[in-house]
C-alpha cells in the first residue's frame, strides 16, 4: 500500500534530522510549529516556533557528542495526522539511550505544526536526559 503524502513527509524529516540537512526540515516545520517533550530533563516542555525546536535538536546532539541515532521503523496515518515510530540510540556522560518512541505529527498545508514525542520507557529518556 502507498504511503501518504504527509508519511512521506515525516519520511523526508526523518532523514533530514540524521543527516543535519536543515533546509529540509527548515522546509517542513512550520514557523510556528510546537514540539512536545515530555518528562522532566533538560529537554522536556514545549518547544515553541521552528527556531526553538532547531535549537533544540542541535542541543540534543551536542549532549550526545553526535552519537543520537533515529531510525524510522514506520509510520501511521488518517487525515493530517501521523504517528512515526522509531529507535532510538546515543550515548551521553556513561549513560546509554536505546529505545522505542514514537513522534506524532499534526500537518497542515504540507509542515508540521504539532510534534509530540511518546518514549516507551519515560523513566528511561528521563534519567538519560537528566
Amino acid at each position: 500500500m502507498a504511503e501518504q503524502p504527509n508519511q512521506l513527509l515525516v519520511r523526508r524529516g526523518f532523514e533530514a534530522f540524521n543527516t543535519g540537512d536543515i533546509d529540509t526540515l527548515v522546509e517542513i516545520i512550520a514557523d510556528d510549529a510546537v514540539q512536545a517533550m515530555p518528562g522532566v530533563n533538560i529537554i522536556s516542555g514545549e518547544h515553541k516556533g521552528r527556531e526553538a525546536i532547531l535549537a533544540m535538536y542541535a542541543h540534543l546532539f551536542e549532549e550526545t557528542a553526535g552519537t543520537l541515532k533515529v531510525v524510522l521503523e514506520g509510520t501511521y496515518a488518517a487525515g493530517n495526522s501521523v504517528v512515526a515510530v522509531y529507535h532510538g540510540t546515543a550515548q551521553r556522560d556513561g549513560r546509554s539511550l536505546d529505545q522505542r518512541s514514537a513522534l506524532v505529527f499534526e500537518i497542515e498545508h504540507g509542515q508540521a505544526v504539532r510534534l509530540t514525542d511518546l518514549p516507551a520507557d519515560l523513566a528511561a529518556a528521563d534519567l538519560f536526559w537528566s
